[in-house]
């Protein structure tokens, strides 16, 4: 039996299932007062007499004196302190992952299918599931002592959503002579229908995720314009965290990838 049947049986087991999801101053201490008592000098005559020479004493000591004091006081006054800021880089701010709609969220799937880009398609996934969905499997045998995190990395992954591509192109090349990026899908809005709470429930609690909500999309139809050569499309589902949607890995990897992945 295929792997895939195995794992949607075990999601069946645990009410999760294929069909139910296909479709962040103080001033320095050392102050001059600047005003130190100048020591004056006199000179005192044996009589009240003060000579000339003496007064002449008395002012080249005060001018001496003064001096002193103002040197002094340039010498024990503190240094500015210069402060340097380093300016933090700022941070870059990822780009938001998610859409603002399932609906917009099921027009990229569908499109990056259209236009053969298999790495936007891993880009609408969300690492929380990715996580949830690995460690899930990792408590069963489904890999067969295989680790989840080797044989689920984004390289394999991304491997399997091109080949996935590549079977639907050769659909359409065998169907139509238009190129791949000039079709449609018959995408509308009420193809998206809200899941169950207690669906959505089992979901979280399988894969230990917190998703507030999950559409399930119906049967989309890629089209060439001619109604002959229209055909059913992959399935898909859409589960939202934090406002934002995304694809559902679980779903999409259920229905869609698992067989091309080297299990």
């Amino acid at each position: 039996m295929k792997l895939i049947y195995r794992i949607c049986a075990a999601f069946l087991a645990a009410a999760i299932s294929v069909s139910a999801w296909s479709c962040s101053d103080k001033k320095p201490a050392g102050e001059s007062t600047g005003s130190s008592a100048v020591t004056e000098s006199s000179t005192a005559a044996k009589d009240t007499t003060v000579t000339t020479d003496a007064a002449a004493a008395v002012t080249s000591a005060a001018g001496t004196a003064e001096q002193t004091t103002a040197s002094t006081a340039s010498e024990t006054a503190p240094a500015a302190v210069t402060t340097t800021t380093t300016a933090v880089p700022e941070e870059k701010s990822k780009p938001l992952k998610g859409y603002s709609s399932s609906f917009e969220a099921a027009k990229a799937y569908y499109n990056a299918y259209l236009s053969g880009n298999p790495d936007a398609v891993y880009e609408m996934f969300c690492e929380d599931e990715i996580e949830g969905y690995n460690a899930y499997i990792g408590t069963t045998d489904l890999l067969e002592g295989k680790s989840p995190q080797v044989t689920f990395k984004r390289s394999n992954v991304v491997n399997a959503i091109k080949e996935s591509i590549a079977t639907i192109h050769g659909i359409m090349k065998e169907r139509s002579d238009l190129p791949p990026d000039k079709w449609t899908v018959s995408l509308t809005e009420d193809l998206l229908r809200k899941s169950g709470e207690n669906e959505l429930r089992d979901f979280n609690k399988t894969l230990g995720t917190s998703f507030s909500d999950a559409n399930d999309c119906g049967h989309v139809y890629y089209k060439d314009g001619n109604e002959e050569h229209d055909f059913i499309g992959n399935g898909c589902a859409f589960v939202e965290l934090d406002g934002r949607w995304y694809l559902s890995y679980s779903t999409v990897m259920n229905a869609e990838l698992i067989t091309y992945l080297d299990i």
